[in-house]
């Protein structure tokens, strides 16, 4: 008895374990897969397929993870004001103090640009109501409203913590995005492809083991090319547990908001074939290359069935040959 207890109880810690290493995220994605049975969340190992009986097809897929060179981050302000002198001063104002904390960080004026967005009148409603007539509404002018974005272009990561508390000192709160940068993509391009065309050269001649010789055969091939960057492969999830009610239809439930939480959700090496720079810790900027190849062997020309002739000659005592016919 104290065996089963004991046997129990360890698989109830390996069973928390093991949700611990897969994450709230994996964890949203196992209930949503009870829920749609048929919702593919996981790679399915492709099948070989037959193209013809003298063709052969290799498909090669290359990853490449590079950290970016430069980093760009846009930050958006808005100024209300009575007066379009008043509103671009206040605005100024805030823009000038954030300006000299970035100089502080030791970032130079050539690597921040002030970009002028908006500058429009804001009206409000003003209600007349005459004698014999119902209610007016007409539109005045209430003021202004500025917006100014400012790009920051910096080199080190951990920079970014420093900007956005300078920016909060000046009630700065909208960073609209950051951009990732790579110099030199061309020679990664060339890296991508001189790795699989080895690639694909180390499965010609293992090829030749079986007996096939793709070096002979006519070939022609199509590739593709792209680039993953971080903005665009973040996610958002939700993880919480809810409890189930079992209440009449006339009882009112009040629900708490739920924390969105988002994370960086590199693309997967599932598809993969070969990874340049496997292990990433920090957003990569990803570029994906895939060559497809299509062999066609010569046609098998079938082997002539040699037929033995049998002749029966003989010499004369003069040397003459003559042929016998023998049934």
């Amino acid at each position: 008895m104290k065996n089963y207890l004991l046997l129990t109880l360890l698989t109830i810690i390996c069973q928390s374990l093991t949700a611990q290493v897969m994450g709230n995220y994996g964890e949203k994605q196992q209930t949503y897969q009870n829920i749609v049975p048929n919702a593919q969340y996981r790679a399915v190992p492709k099948a070989a397929f037959f193209i013809g009986d003298n063709q052969i097809e290799i498909s090669v897929n290359t990853l490449y993870n590079q950290k970016a060179s430069a980093y760009t981050a846009i930050f958006s302000v808005t100024q209300a004001g009575k007066t379009a002198e008043e509103t671009n001063t206040l605005l100024n104002a805030r823009l000038d103090g954030f300006l000299s904390d970035l100089k502080n960080l030791g970032i130079p004026a050539t690597d921040i640009y002030v970009d002028m967005v908006n500058f429009l009148p804001k009206y409000e409603y003003d209600v007349s109501k005459k004698l014999f007539s119902r209610k007016t509404y007409t539109e005045i002018p209430k003021g202004f409203e500025m917006q100014k974005n400012i790009h920051i272009r910096y080199t080190n990561p951990a920079l970014l913590e420093r900007i956005v508390t300078a920016a909060a000192r000046q009630e700065i709160y909208d960073i609209v995005k950051v951009d990732y940068f790579v110099k030199d993509s061309e020679s990664i391009y060339a890296q991508l492809r001189e790795t699989t065309f080895k690639y694909l050269k180390n499965i010609e001649n293992q090829y030749k083991t079986l007996g096939i010789r793709l070096d002979s055969a006519y070939m022609v091939s199509a590739e593709n090319a792209w680039v993953a960057y971080p903005i665009n492969r973040y996610e958002s999830y939700q993880a919480f547990s809810t409890q189930r009610l079992d209440i009449d239809e006339n009882s009112k439930v009040n629900s708490a908001d739920k924390i969105t939480s988002r994370f960086y959700n590199a693309v997967p090496a599932n598809d993969y074939d070969i990874v340049i720079n496997p292990e990433i810790l920090e957003p990569a900027v990803q570029f994906s290359y895939n060559l497809v190849v299509r062999f066609t062997l010569p046609e098998r020309v079938p082997a002539e069935k040699t037929v033995m002739k049998k002749e029966f000659l003989l010499v004369t005592p003069n040397g003459e040959v003559k042929t016998l016919k023998i049934e």
